[in-house]
């Protein structure tokens, strides 16, 4: 199986395909706190909030939630420019080993999640894959709220475009 093959089995899948497993994911990050001087002062760890496990297909898993960047600025014209928004990553495994890592976009103080693009140049052009693939996790782990009017209101289309 490739990665393609991969990518469009998940972004084609529905949320009851998928097993949830909660914290601990055992897919630690650890990061160093340094004092002024440079000196390790603390090490930090930190691991997705949750994995999943396909249920017809236990070879294929993701683990979602672990924040990439805690403040990221958007243009003042993107309808979300004035709330908190964050990166947080996706990463799919086969067989255990990482074979992609999405980046998704947490919007509206995380009520949210969507595509980040490769361009916020308007139409915001997403692929469809791509926006299935975070359509998904926005149904298993994202906030009640409706994925498609946020998609919209960020000025998004779906295209027929590779991916990634």
């Amino acid at each position: 199986m490739n990665l393609k093959e991969i990518l469009r089995r998940i972004s084609e899948s529905a949320p009851t395909d998928w097993q949830l497993i909660f914290r601990p994911t055992f897919r630690h990050r650890f990061t160093e706190i340094l004092t002024a001087e440079g000196e390790v002062a603390a090490l930090d760890q930190d691991e997705h909030a949750v994995m999943f496990t396909m249920r017809s297909d236990i070879e294929i898993s993701m683990a979602y939630g672990l924040v990439e960047q805690g403040a990221v600025p958007l243009s003042s014209d993107n309808p979300f420019a004035s709330e908190n928004a964050r990166t947080v990553f996706l990463d799919i495994y086969y067989q255990g080993r990482m074979a992609h890592r999405e980046t998704i976009l947490k919007v509206d103080r995380n009520r949210c999640l969507l595509p980040l693009p490769t361009s916020w140049e308007k139409p915001v052009v997403v692929p469809l894959g791509q926006a299935n693939l975070v359509r998904l996790i926005h149904a298993l782990a994202g906030p009640p709220t409706d994925f498609e009017s946020y998609f919209e209101q960020a000025g998004m289309r779906h295209a027929d475009v590779p991916w990634p």
